[in-house]
């Protein structure tokens, strides 16, 4: 399956590309295609596979970082309701999608 955003990059001359900070949009819609299961939540497998494609070095912290700023209920996956705050973890930290 790939993604609608599978990098969001501009080539300068032929050997440089410059990362381009995605929108809260995009980022809504990348973590949507992350859902592997269907069930329209966020596991904390699927957050750390997310944040591998992220280019996170330590995936498994962030999806457990996300799942603590976002899980508003406390019930270990990011529903549609709690997608806002883990969009905007993911921007403070400054995530582009390579």
């Amino acid at each position: 399956m790939s993604l609608i955003y599978p990098s969001i990059a501009i080539t300068i001359s032929n050997t440089k590309a410059l990362s381009v900070p995605l929108t809260a949009e995009q980022l809504t819609g990348f973590f949507e295609q992350c859902d592997k299961n269907g069930d329209g939540r966020l596991d904390r497998a699927e957050l750390k596979e997310a944040f591998k494609k992220l280019g996170a070095m330590l995936p498994s912290w962030r999806a457990a970082r996300g799942l603590y700023h976002a899980d508003l209920n406390g019930d270990g996956y990011i529903d549609e309701e709690e997608m806002t705050g883990l969009v905007n973890y993911a921007l403070r930290h400054g995530y582009t999608v390579k």
